[in-house]
């Protein structure tokens, strides 16, 4: 490559943005003899990685007016003479690829969620390129011929530095903690899983960690009254990266009961820790990841049944279980973020 390609990641924080740890990894992984790095938040830009300097920096203040907003930011590529942008933005709205096209450069944004609309159509319409997580989402989003010819699929990828199994044998007990992270509230669909403890044994306990809506917050807790299972369900609050492997190491089953989810990170996560995990057939992702052995860990959302007949051999039967945690660690090997980083990087040396 003759020169370096300047690259502007927008996000809109790195304090609360679930895609930050995706930029984080693109940030440490790229090749810094191939890409000049930029990062562009709307908020917390005390909160940006110390490893982008100062100058490469950008914090963008938004007025609430398309057009004016749109060329301020094609003012900000001019100036810091971008090739190209690439969006972590989650939501469906047209100034940074207004932007783009008043400046004449390139415009990428990865679909994460499972949102869809006409904005999100115009979006896409505008955009050079989009990158999508989970292989559903091309039948669903982007088979329309103004669009299928400008995607690529690129799974997320786990850090298996960070995450990994731990060292320390896992110490005998009488409990077998069945393990849930991310959003507590109906999607994540926390309250099916309490529903279905109170008829497994007494010695599955449920560990819920995440963010809180109030009113679902308030509704599981009063499930967790109606139905005597204080002792058995265990809820904490938000935890960060830095502390999830050391909690994931420590968990006998990782459950994910969601409604709907695009490619969930947080299988990978656990998968990676050699947490064994059964999730919900929420959107195409879970069935990409587990591959031939879906119909042994994925249910149909909702389905008590058919969870507790997965879940009943991870209960009795130790070499099963055993088996299933190797699984789980060689399923992880092969979605390394760094698989992902070289995506992208290919990505980017191709539009560029």
């Amino acid at each position: 490559m003759s020169k370096k390609v300047r690259i502007l990641y927008t996000i809109p924080n790195f304090k609360t943005a679930g895609s930050q740890y995706v930029v984080r990894s693109l940030l440490k992984g790229m090749d810094k003899s191939d890409f000049e790095v930029y990062i562009g938040v709307e908020k917390f830009p005390e909160t940006i990685p110390p490893l982008v300097s100062k100058e490469h920096q950008i914090s963008f203040s938004r007025t609430g007016h398309l057009w004016k907003d749109a060329v301020s930011f094609s003012r900000v590529l001019k100036k810091n003479k971008i090739d190209l942008v690439h969006s972590w933005d989650y939501k469906s709205e047209f100034v940074e690829s207004i932007g783009c096209k008043l400046a004449f450069v390139r415009y990428l944004y990865t679909k994460k969620n499972d949102a869809w609309s006409k904005r999100w159509f115009l979006k896409s319409f505008l955009a050079t390129h989009i990158a999508y997580d989970n292989p559903d989402m091309k039948r669903r989003f982007f088979s329309h011929g103004l669009l299928r010819n400008k995607i690529t699929f690129i799974p997320h990828g786990v850090d298996t530095t960070l995450f990994k199994p731990s060292d320390e044998k896992k110490s005998h007990s009488k409990v077998f903690n069945i393990c849930t992270i991310g959003n507590i509230g109906a999607n994540k669909n926390q309250l099916f899983l309490i529903e279905v403890l109170q008829t497994l044994p007494e010695h599955v306990h449920l560990i819920i960690y995440g963010k809180a809506h109030a009113l679902y917050l308030e509704q599981l807790k009063n499930e967790i009254k109606k139905k005597a299972l204080e002792s058995r369900v265990h809820i904490h609050g938000f935890v960060s990266n830095t502390v999830l492997p050391n909690i994931l190491q420590k968990q006998d089953l990782f459950v994910l009961a969601s409604k709907r989810e695009g490619l969930p990170v947080s299988v990978l996560e656990a998968l990676a820790c050699g947490v064994p995990v059964l999730c919900s057939d929420s959107g195409g992702g879970s069935r990409y990841i587990f591959g031939n052995l879906a119909d042994e860990h994925i249910f149909e959302v909702n389905n008590q049944q058919e969870f507790i007949a997965l879940l009943k051999p991870f209960l009795e039967n130790s070499s099963y279980y055993s088996k299933k945690r190797l699984q789980a660690i060689d399923l992880a090997k092969q979605f390394d973020v760094q698989k992902e980083v070289s995506s992208y990087s290919n990505l980017y040396k191709s539009l560029a």
